[in-house]
């Protein structure tokens, strides 16, 4: 009698079901523990990024210490030169002397920023007709390639 309403065949099934529902649960636990598999080597990766750039930021740093006492030491050197050449100089032709060289120092020092300055403009010149010439030549392609539609 529990056959004529069909209750075998619905039990059948049901466990069907269940069975494929468990089978679908686990491939899909499956997949989520690969994503959270790959987000670990995501997470990973980006601190072992982080670490290499802080080592870098440090040594990077290190080496502006070490640049900038190798400066200071050339300055230094320098500045002594400077003042023993003054001392030596002074002896030998006095301070009056002394002036005129500074005269010419300062001198030299203008005509380099003067230059300086008239490279800078003619370095001006020549990028901008670079960028006209650029703009020309697009502008040629352009034709060159399309035509003029009408």
């Amino acid at each position: 009698m529990a056959d004529d309403f069909g209750f075998t065949e619905g039990v059948k099934g049901l466990s069907g079901s269940l069975d494929a529902a468990r089978n679908a649960s686990k491939g899909l636990t499956k997949s989520i523990e690969s994503v959270q598999g790959d987000a670990i080597e995501v997470a990973q990766q980006q601190a072992r990024e982080r670490k290499i750039a802080e080592k870098r930021a440090a040594l990077l740093k290190e080496r502006a210490i070490f640049k900038a006492l190798e400066e200071y030491k050339h300055r230094k050197v320098i500045s002594e030169q400077e003042y023993k050449a003054k001392v030596e100089f002074v002896k030998k032709y006095g301070t009056k002397e002394w002036a005129e060289v500074l005269k010419i120092k300062s001198d030299i020092e203008e005509l380099e920023k003067k230059s300086k300055k008239l490279f800078d403009a003619d370095l001006d010149k020549v990028r901008r007709v670079q960028f006209l010439c650029f703009l020309v030549a697009g502008w040629c392609a352009y034709y060159l390639v399309w035509g003029v539609k009408k």
